[in-house]
């Protein structure tokens, strides 16, 4: 009897390599906490997404954002409203509290600060994407 040595393509050995060394993604523990003035809801397939409390807009985070600092002050709030958090508020989670340049607190989520926009209504977003900076908080699944 007669073996032959295996022989993979190199695009499945690569495939194979990447599968194993990569660590898994986790899956959205929706069990962790967050603060009051967000709601956490489950969308079907979509996933879970978080949503200001009470609302029910989509929160949005800011790409001039840096360093865990709001970029978005003074003319910039009036179309989109950062979800403030209370003077006492603490980590929770993975949302941290920023200080705004007025001194108010603000959420983050995941090092981000997260905002609505003016113009939403529940289940009808309209700020993704727009002047290519903004950007809505994605599906978590």
């Amino acid at each position: 009897m007669t073996t032959r040595p295996v022989t993979l393509p190199a695009c499945a050995v690569t495939a194979l390599f990447f599968s194993l060394a990569a660590p898994a993604l986790a899956a959205f523990d929706e069990a962790l906490p967050y603060p009051t003035e967000v709601a956490l809801s489950q969308e079907g397939d979509k996933g879970f997404v978080y949503r200001r409390f009470p609302g029910s807009q989509r929160l949005y985070t800011y790409d001039l954002d840096k360093d865990g600092k709001s970029a978005c002050n003074e003319t910039c709030i009036g179309a989109r409203p950062p979800v403030y958090a209370p003077a006492s508020a603490k980590p929770v989670g993975e949302w941290s509290v920023v200080r705004r340049d007025d001194g108010r607190m603000q959420w983050a989520y995941r090092g981000h600060p997260v905002y609505t926009f003016f113009h939403d209504r529940p289940n009808e977003p309209h700020g993704d994407g727009e002047d290519g900076v903004w950007h809505i908080v994605p599906y978590e699944k």
